[in-house]
C-alpha cells in the first residue's frame, strides 16, 4: 500500500527542474567562492545575514565523507594518480580505527562517554574502503567495510526497519547502549540516520553485489518511505513531538534513491524508488525548500543539524546541498544546461570532444541579457586549443557593439544582412562548417520570423591556430558576467539525427564543473576589447 501511495502522489520532476538547480547553484557557488576566508577553510551551515560558518578542513570527523566527496571526484573527473595517492593514504588512515573485535569502524573520539562506537553515519566513510580496494589498497580494507556493514545492520537496524543512530560495545564485543546522539530519544529514529543508512546500504551493494546489501537496503528504505509525510521531506525526527524538517534527509535519500532504483532486481521496487527520488526532488526544487530569492548562500532551505544541542536548526547545511546536486546528477547526468558568457577565457570554455571532424552542422539558441553586449563572442576552435585570447578562436559570431551579429570572416567580421539582437530575445543560429575548407556557413532566426542568411562559405581566420576538428567552444562576455546565454548547443552530421545530437552535450566530464563557476588554478583577467 505504502508503494501505491509513494507512486500516485509523485509530481513530474523534469529536465527543466533539474537545469533551473543548477542555474541557481551557480550563481550561489560564484556568490561562496569569494566569501570564503581561505582555502583552509569550508562551509558548513548558513547564517542569518546571508554568510557561511566555516570549519577547518583539519578536523579529523568523518574523514571517508570529506576525503571521498572531494578527491573522489577530482580523481574521477581528471584521473590525476595524485589524488588517487591521496584517496588511498586516506584510506590506509581510516582502515588503522577498524576494531577486529567488534567488527567495526570506531568512529568517535571526541566523545569521552563511549567506549568502541559505531554510529549510522560511518556507513558512508566505509565507501572510502571499498574503493581503495579496488584501486591498489589492501583486499583487507572490503572485508573491514563488509564487516562494519553486516554489524551496523544487525545492531543498529531494528527489526521493522527502523534505526538507532549509535551502538557503543564494550572491549569483548558486547552491546555497551544504544541510542541517538542527533536524535529525539533511545527508541527514535534520527531522519538523517536513516537516509544515511539506505544511502550506504545502496552503495555497499553496488561495490559488493551481496544480495544481503540489497536487502538491507530495501529494509531501511521502505520503513522511510511508509513514513514520510505528503510533501516527502521528514521531520528531524520521525518520533519526535517537535517539528522542524530536515531537507539534507530528503537530498540524501532522493540521491540514494535513484542509485538503487538502477540497482533493484524487482521490476516494481525499481519504479517506486524512483517514483519516490522524484516526488522528494519535486519537493525540495519548491519554493518551500529551494533558497532563490532569500538571503541563504545555500540551496536548500530547513535543514537541521544538530536539534538536541540546538545547533543549526532550519538553516541551509552544505552536506545536504551536496547530495541535493548529486541527486539531481543521478536524475540526468547530461542534461542540456545553459552556458553563461563568462568575461575570464577559461571560464568560457565548453570541451565537445574530439570526433566533430569533416563538415558538421552546429545549433544552438542565443539569448542577449542585457540591451548592449560589447562585442560579446561564441567562437569554436580545436579539441586541443586552449583559447588564451581572441585569435585561438578559427569561428566567431559576434555581437557587436553597435548592436547587431556578425561573423568572423578570415581577418575581419561580415555580414549579409543586418540582423540586430534584442535583449531577453531567443535568436536560432544553425551553422555549416567544412573543416578541409575551413569555410562556414552561417544562418540566424530571429523571433517570430524566418530563417535568413547571415554569411556563406566564409572563411576561419586568418591567423587563427590548427584546426582538426570541431571540439572546443567558448562564450565570452566583454561587458560582465553572464550578459548572454547559449542554450540547446548541438554538433552533428549532415543528414544525422537533431535529437541523438541533443543527448551528448558536454561529453567530457570537467565540462560540468565550468557550468558550476568552479574557478581555474590559472585565470587571465577581463578580456582586452582589442584582442577580439
Amino acid at each position: 500500500m505504502w508503494a501505491l501511495l509513494v507512486a500516485t502522489g509523485a509530481q513530474a520532476f523534469t529536465d527543466s527542474d533539474a537545469v533551473r538547480a543548477f542555474t541557481f547553484a551557480r550563481a550561489q557557488l560564484a556568490d561562496t567562492i569569494p566569501e570564503l576566508p581561505n582555502v583552509n577553510r569550508s562551509p558548513k551551515s548558513s547564517l542569518s545575514n546571508g554568510t557561511w560558518t566555516t570549519v577547518a578542513n583539519t578536523e579529523t570527523h568523518d574523514l571517508g565523507f570529506k576525503m571521498y566527496n572531494s578527491y573522489g571526484n577530482a580523481w574521477r573527473l581528471t584521473g590525476d594518480p595524485y589524488y588517487r595517492d591521496v584517496l588511498l593514504t586516506s584510506a590506509a588512515s581510516l582502515a588503522t580505527r577498524y576494531n577486529s573485535t567488534v567488527g567495526i569502524i570506531d568512529c568517535c573520539d571526541w566523545n569521552s562517554s563511549w567506549n568502541i562506537p559505531l554510529v549510522t553515519d560511518t556507513m558512508m566513510d566505509i565507501e572510502l574502503l571499498l574503493w581503495g580496494a579496488q584501486n591498489g589498497g589492501p583486499a583487507v580494507w572490503r572485508t573491514m567495510a563488509v564487516n562494519h556493514a553486516l554489524r551496523t545492520l544487525q545492531d543498529a537496524v531494528r527489526s521493522n526497519g527502523s534505526s538507532f543512530h549509535y551502538v557503543d560495545y564494550n572491549n569483548n564485543g558486547t552491546i555497551r547502549s544504544r541510542g541517538t546522539f542527533q536524535g529525539y530519544s533511545a527508541s527514535s529514529t534520527w531522519a538523517r540516520g536513516q537516509a544515511w543508512l539506505i544511502y550506504g546500504y545502496t552503495m555497499v551493494y553496488r561495490y559488493t553485489k551481496d544480495a544481503r546489501f540489497l536487502t538491507a537496503a530495501r529494509r531501511v528504505t521502505d520503513w522511510y518511505l511508509a513514513n514520510l509525510p505528503a510533501d516527502r521531506v521528514p521531520n528531524w525526527d520521525f518520533n519526535a513531538p517537535s517539528q522542524s524538517k530536515d531537507s539534507s534527509a530528503a537530498a540524501v535519500v532522493a540521491s540514494a534513491l535513484l542509485e538503487l532504483s538502477t540497482l533493484e532486481t524487482d521490476a516494481t521496487r525499481r519504479t517506486t524508488y524512483r517514483t519516490a527520488a522524484l516526488a522528494m526532488l519535486d519537493s525540495l526544487v519548491s519554493p518551500a525548500y529551494l533558497a532563490q530569492g532569500t538571503n541563504s548562500p545555500g540551496l536548500l532551505l530547513h535543514g537541521v543539524g544538530n536539534y538536541p544541542a540546538g545547533q543549526e536548526i532550519n538553516v541551509s547545511l552544505i552536506y545536504g546541498d551536496d547530495y541535493f546536486l548529486e541527486a539531481l546528477l543521478r536524475f540526468n547526468p547530461r542534461p542540456n544546461y545553459p552556458w553563461y558568457s563568462k568575461l575570464t577565457l577559461p571560464r568560457g570554455q565548453h570541451l565537445l570532444g574530439t570526433s566533430n571532424t569533416g563538415t558538421r552542422i552546429v545549433e544552438f539558441d542565443l539569448t542577449p541579457l542585457a540591451d548592449n553586449l560589447g562585442g560579446g563572442v561564441v567562437g569554436w576552435t580545436d579539441s586541443s586549443t586552449e583559447v588564451t585570447a581572441f585569435n585561438r578562436l578559427n569561428m566567431a559570431l559576434r555581437m557587436s557593439e553597435d548592436g547587431i551579429f556578425q561573423v568572423r570572416n578570415g581577418a575581419g567580421y561580415s555580414w549579409i544582412r543586418r540582423v540586430p539582437y534584442v535583449r531577453n530575445q531567443t535568436y536560432h543560429f544553425r551553422m555549416s562548417v567544412d573543416l578541409l575548407a575551413q569555410r562556414y556557413t552561417v544562418w540566424v532566426t530571429p523571433p517570430g520570423s524566418a530563417e535568413v542568411l547571415l554569411v556563406d562559405r566564409v572563411a576561419f581566420r586568418s591567423d587563427g591556430p590548427p584546426i582538426n576538428d570541431l571540439g572546443r567552444v567558448a562564450v565570452i562576455s566583454t561587458v560582465v558576467d553572464s550578459d548572454f546565454r547559449v542554450n540547446n548547443h548541438r554538433v552533428y552530421a549532415p543528414g544525422a539525427s537533431v535529437a541523438a545530437a541533443l543527448d551528448v552535450p558536454d561529453p567530457l566530464p570537467e565540462a560540468l564543473w565550468r557550468e558550476l563557476d568552479v574557478p581555474e588554478r590559472v585565470s587571465t583577467g577581463p578580456l582586452v576589447p582589442s584582442e577580439r
